[in-house]
């Protein structure tokens, strides 16, 4: 569990996403896991309240990147694989909203220009088996998700 506060002032403005888990596990595989949750403990009404910013669809563009560089190239990327970028979005709600995040999907924190402390509370959940499967995860957004998966597969899409 991580509480994430974002104090203000705090005038900044992301450079661009990381991947969590870049610092190496005792075995030596990263840090990886399925599921960010994160519960919001403060209202993130307005931009610039410290609210996480996301780089949507960068779940699938890391995977991309993984498949075509290897799953190791993710400790030479150090949490920052050099991809395309999409615009960012800050992440809104009230207190008490509910965050699910793909893993793979590029984050960072923003800067705070509010009155009030952003508070957040996150999760890192793995789903069982998943650590012996870290190279395959990253090079496959889906990996972990069966249903989602299974979803794609009925729509007649690729599940990469």
């Amino acid at each position: 569990m991580q509480v994430a506060l974002n104090i203000p002032p705090l005038p900044h403005r992301p450079g661009g996403p990381h991947i969590d888990g870049s610092s190496p596990e005792c075995d030596g595989r990263p840090g990886t896991f399925t599921l960010l949750a994160g519960v919001l403990m403060s209202d993130q009404l307005d931009a610039g309240g410290g609210n996480l910013w996301v780089w949507p669809g960068t779940h699938v563009t890391h995977a991309d990147y993984f498949r075509e560089h290897g799953p190791d190239a993710f400790f030479e990327a150090a949490g920052y694989p050099p991809i395309r970028l999409p615009e960012p979005e800050q992440i809104r709600g009230r207190a008490g909203d509910l965050l699910l995040a793909h893993y793979l999907l590029g984050h960072n924190i923003g800067g705070n220009i509010s009155d009030a402390t952003r508070r957040a509370v996150y999760f890192r959940v793995k789903r069982s088996g998943h650590d012996p499967r870290w190279r395959e995860f990253l090079q496959d957004a889906w990996c972990d998700y069966d249903p989602v998966r299974k979803v794609l597969a009925e729509a007649g899409r690729r599940p990469d």
